[in-house]
């Protein structure tokens, strides 16, 4: 049996940690609430590392993820310490305290030894993360610690990012504290002062700075500032003019219809470039930060019958079946392996697909791709 632990029930910050790389480039920036099939993954491969224990995890997929870090940590670790010994501390909370306000997150490995630590992030994604010394979280860990572990003077933290294949790290000392303070509070009472704006109203233009991470903002439907910055793209790409439009008046019907019409536009533009970002990826081409990931390939039943009759031989009744049938079968893969016990769960979806293939009614779409 499985000892993994549960992490979906953490309190989270107004202003996280990992939510402030977000805020210091818009001041106006709230994350959105619910989670992803990514996030998901995250947490259970952080839940598996914080025991270490891997049996509750899906795929080889992570299952691999979990190996790496599991072997470069201990390599890293050697290389900081050596012989010498360390105590060992997994996802401990650190506050911040930042005098006219605070924040507080939760650090995945904390090792320290006499005035020497080692503090660690797992990141199990394939996005690009900042260096330590340039990254908003690890910069708030880090004074956190200072903060709670009086005797260190020296902490190294350290990025584990298995699936970009790097393992990045900075060291920090006491003489750094006063400008973590001075950046942290800085970026926080800024947000603190902008973001109850939007249950008034909407902030100024001025306040607000459209960026990529607009897309992850609870409030990218409704900020004047991307609606402007939509408004110019669409004059650049549109045969037609742009008609005038109050953006900051979006429940009008008359302002919506041509917010409409400008988003089809930008909509269609962001199309073409996508598709042609990855078609010039997939021949080869490299960009700055952006990489070519595989999104997989769509499996579709070609007989729903047989397919209840052989979800029926793997444990699941016909009502489960019906209820998802508009599912992606890896879904229903998954309802077949929880019904397995813990350490079995992989093997008996695998079992399951590789009875549909046997039956010769599964449809494998082509594979897609996208940048990230």
């Amino acid at each position: 049996m499985s000892n993994t632990p549960d992490h979906s029930e953490r309190d989270h910050a107004p202003f996280s940690p990992s939510s402030l790389k977000y805020v210091a480039a818009c001041a106006g920036y709230e994350g959105r609430s619910g989670t992803s099939a990514a996030a998901e993954k995250g947490t259970r491969i952080h839940e598996a590392l914080e025991v270490r224990d891997p049996s509750a995890l899906h795929d080889e997929e992570e299952i691999e993820i979990y190996d790496k870090i599991v072997l470069e940590e201990a390599q890293f670790n050697n290389t900081i310490f050596g012989s010498e010994e360390f105590e060992e501390m997994n996802e401990i909370q650190v506050h911040v305290d930042l005098g006219d306000t605070s924040t507080w997150g939760t650090c995945d490995r904390f090792l320290v030894s006499e005035n020497k630590a080692v503090m660690a992030d797992y990141k199990t994604g394939i996005s690009p993360i900042d260096t330590p010394k340039e990254n908003w979280q690890a910069k708030a860990y880090t004074l956190g610690a200072f903060q709670a572990f009086p005797d260190v003077d020296e902490i190294v933290f350290v990025f584990y990012i298995p699936v970009r294949g790097e393992v990045l790290y900075d060291t920090f000392t006491r003489d750094d504290v006063p400008t973590l303070t001075e950046e942290l509070s800085s970026v926080i009472l800024k947000g603190e002062k902008i973001r109850p704006k939007w249950e008034e109203g909407t902030p100024d233009l001025d306040e607000l700075t459209p960026t990529v991470n607009c897309r992850f903002c609870k409030y990218e439907d409704k900020c004047p500032s991307l609606g402007g910055l939509a408004i110019k793209i669409a004059s650049k790409v549109a045969e037609d003019s742009i008609p005038d439009v109050d953006i900051e008046n979006p429940e009008d019907p008359e302002t919506l219809e041509k917010l409409w019409n400008i988003a089809k536009i930008v909509a269609n533009w962001s199309d073409r470039i996508k598709k042609k970002a990855v078609a010039v990826a997939k021949e080869g081409t490299e960009f700055p930060s952006l990489s070519l990931r595989s999104m997989g390939s769509t499996r579709s039943c070609l007989d729903n019958k047989k397919l209840i009759n052989i979800a029926e031989e793997f444990d699941l009744d016909k009502e489960e079946v019906l209820n998802t049938a508009k599912f992606p079968l890896s879904k229903i893969a998954k309802m077949v392996g929880s019904t397995a016990q813990e350490g079995e769960k992989m093997q008996k979806a695998n079992d399951f697909l590789d009875a549909l293939e046997s039956a010769d009614i599964i449809d494998i779409s082509q594979e897609r791709f996208t940048l990230s």
